[in-house]
């Protein structure tokens, strides 16, 4: 009789165990199963001597003549003050600025937008330039290239600038601004 209730004891443990188990498995597929996958290694480049190192992957930002276009900045985050920050980036780099704007859209990812596929290479260039990751066509804006600046960079400023803007404003239509091409709303900055 006695041999029964350890086989009982064994089979209850065994039990509980595997409810623990399944348990920790189904609680950890809810809990970002993303970050529980582990990244494979990167491959170690080695070179034999007298061959010439790899190419790099990331695509080399063209050469334009950034006369040829002209440039809006449409601050479309909030943050006040921003669109006059990147403003002074695109003319201290050598654009031609058209305009400054406040914009609203509920988009957060900054994108340049192109108005001719010509100008594809320039607003790659301009987009680099600025620290914006998207470029995209778009006929719904009038310059040749349309610098969107959203919430994803619009505090951060300006790739070389010493952080950005911190204030929040308030949401609103598209408004032309002070600066170059504006001449809208007095003593407010994009």
């Amino acid at each position: 009789m006695r041999g029964a209730y350890v086989v009982i004891a064994v089979i209850a443990v065994v039990a509980v165990l595997l409810v623990i188990g399944v348990f920790n498995i189904i609680r950890s597929s809810f809990s970002g199963p993303e970050e529980q996958v582990a990244q494979p290694p990167a491959a170690e480049e080695t070179e034999s001597p007298g061959e010439e190192p790899a190419e790099e992957t990331e695509e080399a930002v063209p050469e334009v003549d950034k006369t040829e276009v002209s440039v809006a900045i449409y601050n479309g985050s909030g943050v006040n003050g921003a669109g006059a920050e990147y403003s002074e980036a695109v003319e201290s780099n050598g654009w031609t600025l058209a305009e400054t704007t406040t914009y609203a859209t509920p988009d957060t990812t900054s994108t340049v937008f192109y108005a001719d596929p010509a100008h594809e290479d320039h607003a790659t260039a301009l987009a680099a330039e600025l620290g914006i990751e998207q470029v995209e066509e778009s006929a719904e804006f009038t310059s040749d290239l349309t610098a969107v600046i959203t919430s994803d960079i619009a505090e951060q400023g300006p790739p070389g600038s010493e952080g950005g803007a911190a204030e929040s404003e308030g949401e609103g239509a598209a408004v032309p601004d002070e600066g170059a091409g504006g001449e809208g709303a007095e003593g407010a900055q994009p």
